[in-house]
């Protein structure tokens, strides 16, 4: 799972210039092929969630490239653990030839700040097809990056409804297909039983998935003038959570420090708003024993007289190169062999959604979730979750703030737009 960092925290890494202080110093020792030709070492860092799936691209392009060798090396992505270790190595000079890059606050950041080669000109020299990327990567690239590209993307996000069969077997109702919200709750209100402990939830809603789902998908952002949708679905938040009760309540989501994928695994959920990468952990789970929940998906419900699917995403995990490498070829050939097909069919294979989009990811993809349901990543649209304006991070804080006090029932939907119409402007002035 992607979780969001904070814009602030990465501007004061930046500012501050941290020396490389022992984070992996990026070790270019040479290497031997079987044919006794030295061949190039490019030193490639990422998260540890990134991992299991990433060794298996590192491996493959190994072993069709005699001439590069990748070596790995990964960091905590835990409070900001990652980016700084990223910073501490691009600003003290390490070796580091390649990274990767979680979110567009971070790709905006790092290519501000010239620590990412500029690949227009190889890209179009290797004529890439950077529409298998899908919209979002364009729109991202035109106002993030002036419309150059510093950066590939290999993963990408979006958000569906994940049930489980068996409860919804047990109580004799058809497994859920496109819903509208209204009908999502009502029928998350209906399989909401039992007290305390023993509560069966017809849904849950995650405390850490902030971003107004319903809203964006009509087409409003949280950097519009007008944030009544945003009102709605705030309004739509407090009716799950306390009006009607079928989720578990954000205060005490909060409270008891509730973790998201262990509750649906118990079995005591009956539907789950997530994003794409709990296919990947739930197979995890279930093939090390540590769940035998029986689940499926179903596309991400919309809000009323809306009548093509849409979902919430786009592209969210990228690729580039150290301005400081000694091997700016080998590294662009590793970024494309991540980013094409090859790289995308293997990330597919591991049940995470990839970037590049083609019959061959697909089929991949749809092998190795194996689950009927998740063919619907590729049949809606994806609306972009994070808009991508250098101030995205400061303003979701904004909107976080507010969004907190009205859950926790401090403040109504109105107060909360209003302080955070104020608020934002002043991020926005800065």
């Amino acid at each position: 799972m992607n979780k969001k960092k904070s814009f602030i925290s990465l501007m004061l890494i930046a500012s501050l210039g941290l020396v490389l202080a022992g984070c992996g110093s990026g070790n270019n020792d040479s290497a031997v092929n079987n044919s006794g030709n030295e061949k190039t070492v490019l030193e490639y860092y990422t998260w540890t969630d990134e991992e299991a799936y990433m060794q298996k691209v590192v491996e493959a392009f190994n072993a069709q490239n005699s001439d590069v060798e990748v070596r790995m090396t990964t960091f905590s992505n835990d409070a900001d653990e990652y980016n700084t270790k990223i910073m501490n190595n691009l600003s003290g000079g390490s070796k580091m030839d390649v990274y990767s890059i979680n979110g567009t606050s971070s790709l905006g950041l790092y290519s501000s700040k010239n620590q990412l080669v500029d690949l227009t000109d190889q890209i179009k020299e290797a004529n890439l097809d950077v529409g298998a990327y899908g919209p979002s990567f364009q729109d991202i690239t035109e106002v993030l990056t002036k419309g150059k590209y510093y950066a590939l993307p290999y993963r990408t996000s979006q958000y569906a409804l994940f049930y489980n069969k068996a409860i919804f077997s047990q109580a004799g109702i058809d497994v859920p297909s496109q819903m509208t919200w209204d009908q999502y709750a009502e029928l998350a209100k209906s399989l909401t039983k039992g007290e305390g402990a023993d509560t069966q939830w017809g849904g849950y809603y995650a405390d850490w998935l902030t971003a107004p789902l319903g809203a964006l998908q009509e087409g409003t952002t949280i950097l519009d003038d007008s944030l009544d949708p945003v009102g709605n679905w705030l309004d739509y938040l407090d009716r799950l959570y306390y009006k009607d009760g079928s989720h578990m309540s954000y205060k005490k989501m909060k409270a008891e420090s509730i973790d998201w994928i262990k509750q649906f695994e118990s079995g005591n959920v009956a539907m789950l708003i997530n994003g794409e990468w709990t296919l990947n952990m739930l197979k995890a789970d279930i093939a090390a024993g540590k769940t035998d929940i029986d689940f499926d998906m179903a596309p991400l419900p919309l809000p009323e007289g809306t009548n093509d699917p849409i979902t919430v995403g786009g592209v969210s995990t990228f690729i580039g190169i150290n301005p400081k490498s000694d091997h700016a070829d080998a590294a662009f050939k590793f970024v494309q062999f991540v980013t094409g097909e090859k790289g995308g069919a293997i990330i597919a294979e591991s049940s995470v959604l990839p970037a590049y989009s083609s019959d061959k990811t697909k089929e991949a993809f749809l092998n190795a979730t194996g689950i009927q349901g998740s063919g619907y990543f590729f049949e809606t649209n994806t609306v972009v979750e994070n808009q991508p304006v250098p101030q995205i991070d400061e303003v979701n804080r904004v909107y976080n703030e507010q969004r907190d006090l009205f859950l926790f029932q401090e403040q109504d939907s109105g107060t909360a737009i209003q302080n955070f119409l104020k608020n934002r402007q002043s991020v926005l002035n800065r």
